[in-house]
């Protein structure tokens, strides 16, 4: 009899619980309706409040003139390639028009991109008895790597020997496109495997190999560093010595303001060390303002800075 006792309880106590006075009904039938007319006002306010459209015409000149701006500027500036940046770095670098390598003065190649200290080492070439025959021939100048001759090539217009003779007299015509005789110096940084084999003690592997050299090194700046091609011992060194001399004006610099890790250790002289060096240098005191601050690089010494310095750029 005790149980059904306590179950009228526990019905009695849920029940007690679960009921609303009138006052509470009333309160919640509020809360609801308020709810309801809160969630419709935004709906409302935005089908019969409308903002008012105001026509300002300065403004609107004021628009369309940033935007045909914008338009034009897009026109003039190349997009840049991300993929290649380096390549979108040069071609706005540079500002190509038609010329004929054999005839554009100094002042022509600065025009074009190159610096005044590049234009003349150009101009020398040439007045050693160098000649441009045809496009690809550009690719001989130090000055010149594949990203600059793609950008230069469809601008690149040779006139043959033949017609420059007459326009600008036989005689110094002749003498400036005869070719280097066998008697002459060859130039290590500007001729080719045929020139470099008319140097006694150089043959056409041989030359193969100084070519090679000379691209990874960025240019022979003395004749003494033939030695560091291989297979060359040091008595042959003497004799090939005789007949070659190097224009350091042609050597390739190397930014070390603006280079990355793998084109530091590119160059023959600098490792992974040095170059990690040069860069974490580079972060910690900004960019160097001078060749000789290589010096303050413990791995960097005196004699290796000897080697690095004519092949050192920071600007």
């Amino acid at each position: 009899m005790v149980k059904p006792r306590r179950d009228k309880q526990i019905r009695y106590r849920v029940k007690e619980y679960l009921h609303f006075g009138k006052a509470e009904r009333n309160a919640i039938l509020i809360v609801v309706f308020l709810t309801i007319v809160l969630a419709f006002i935004p709906r409302i306010h935005a089908r019969f409040m409308q903002p008012e459209l105001v026509s300002d015409p300065a403004f609107i000149r004021e628009a369309e003139a940033f935007l045909a701006k914008q338009q034009e500027d897009e026109l003039k500036e190349p997009a840049f390639d991300y993929s290649r940046p380096d390549h979108s770095a040069l071609s706005a670098r540079f500002s190509p028009f038609p010329f004929d390598p054999n005839t554009l003065d100094a002042a022509g190649w600065q025009r074009l991109g190159f610096s005044s200290r590049q234009a003349a080492a150009v101009v020398r070439y040439r007045d050693k008895g160098a000649v441009f025959r045809n496009k690809e021939d550009l690719k001989k100048l130090f000055v010149v790597d594949d990203d600059i001759y793609e950008i230069l090539e469809p601008y690149v217009r040779i006139n043959s020997v033949e017609t420059a003779i007459t326009t600008t007299g036989k005689d110094e015509v002749a003498a400036k496109f005869r070719p280097l005789d066998e008697s002459r110096l060859v130039e290590l940084n500007s001729a080719d495997s045929a020139g470099l084999t008319r140097v006694r003690g150089i043959g056409p592997a041989f030359a193969r190999r100084i070519i090679r050299y000379r691209e990874k090194l960025g240019g022979f700046s003395g004749p003494d560093q033939l030695g560091e091609v291989y297979g060359l011992d040091s008595s042959r060194l003497v004799l090939i010595k005789q007949g070659v001399f190097a224009d350091s004006d042609l050597v390739r610099k190397l930014n070390i303001n603006v280079a990355g890790m793998q084109e530091l250790r590119d160059h023959p002289y600098i490792d992974y060390y040095i170059a990690k060096a040069i860069i974490d240098r580079r972060i910690r005191k900004g960019p160097f303002s001078s060749a000789s601050q290589l010096r303050e690089i413990p791995l960097i010494y005196e004699e290796l800075y000897e080697r690095l310095n004519p092949y050192i750029s920071v600007e």
